[in-house]
């Protein structure tokens, strides 16, 4: 059996707590992401269409495109359907994922991974409304898997609150499950329209050979953004002294104090990191690391213009 976690600062994901965050980004807006609109070859700036703009660009045509702006040149040429897109259309669809796997449940200092993430939801929500872009969002629990429906309304930002509220209150697990970074990344397939920004939030430890070809397809007709949450345990090397450790379904003490075993974990966390950096570089989604460890916040203002 797991331990139901009480009300603990840093543990518990509180409704309060999600809402105050708006009063610390007076100011601020996710339309100054550094770089968002250059992630890579499949980005797109989504936006409102309408006519007497300026032409920018052409893109992929997505059911429900007003035919009266169909760029038939493109179609002629490339034989598929493409819609115009014009310079003044600002309007952009954000997909806030978020990963509770079991993993996520865990930190040494001043918070879980799972509360961080929750605050860094709360911040990129927030952010979004003051840009008035519309926003959905999908809560990846232990057990399930929540959508939030895209929206503009504040409501849809509500509901996401109260469901990584929910999420979070849950009976801690005594040994790790199956992560749930995949289920997460191929609901996302299913639900988000070509031209969206995808902000994923995990920890990735749930990454395998199935993850380069969920991420592949998502990020080919969208721009993506990863947040890494962390623990110091994670990246930093450990104190001397015995530590329980699981990898996979085995157990055992591992002594730091022992070089081969500080050698051994110092290659794991490198390995793991440098599998992150990878898959993210590979198919161009802007990688941004958040510690757990400290307030979330400053972590996040230098990604933005002030």
């Amino acid at each position: 059996m797991g331990t139901h976690r009480q009300e603990i600062a840093g543990v518990s994901v509180k409704l309060e707590d999600l809402l105050k965050v708006q009063s610390r980004l007076t100011g601020l807006s996710l339309r100054n992401f550094r770089n968002l609109s250059s992630l890579g070859s499949g980005a797109r700036r989504v936006r409102v269409r309408g006519q007497g703009m300026e032409y920018e660009e052409s893109r992929a045509y997505v059911v429900g495109d007003d035919i009266k702006i169909m760029d038939w040149r493109v179609m002629a040429r490339t034989g598929e359907a493409h819609t115009k897109v014009f310079a003044e259309e600002r309007e952009r669809s954000f997909m806030l994922a978020v990963d509770l796997s079991s993993s996520m449940y865990f930190g040494t200092r001043y918070s879980f991974k799972s509360w961080a993430a929750a605050q860094l939801a709360a911040h990129i929500g927030w952010l979004a409304t003051f840009s008035n872009d519309r926003l959905g969002g999908l809560v990846a629990s232990m057990d399930s898997q929540y959508p939030i429906k895209l929206g503009k309304t504040r409501a849809g930002l509500m509901s996401l609150f109260h469901r990584l509220a929910e999420s979070c209150d849950v009976e801690l697990p005594v040994t790790l499950a199956n992560s749930r970074l995949n289920l997460m990344l191929g609901e996302l397939q299913q639900s988000v329209k070509p031209g969206s920004i995808i902000v994923v939030i995990s920890d990735f430890l749930g990454i395998d050979r199935n993850t380069p070809g969920l991420l592949q397809t998502l990020a080919r007709h969208n721009d993506m953004i990863a947040f890494w949450v962390h623990d110091r345990t994670e990246t930093d090397q450990w104190r001397a002294g015995p530590y329980p450790v699981e990898v996979g379904r085995h157990q055992f003490i591992m002594d730091t104090g022992n070089a081969v075993a500080a050698e051994w974990l110092s290659q794991q966390q490198q390995a793991h990191r440098a599998q992150i950096e990878a898959l993210t570089s590979r198919f161009n989604i802007g990688l941004r690391p958040i510690s757990c460890n400290r307030d979330i916040t400053p972590q996040l203002l230098p990604y933005l213009k002030y």
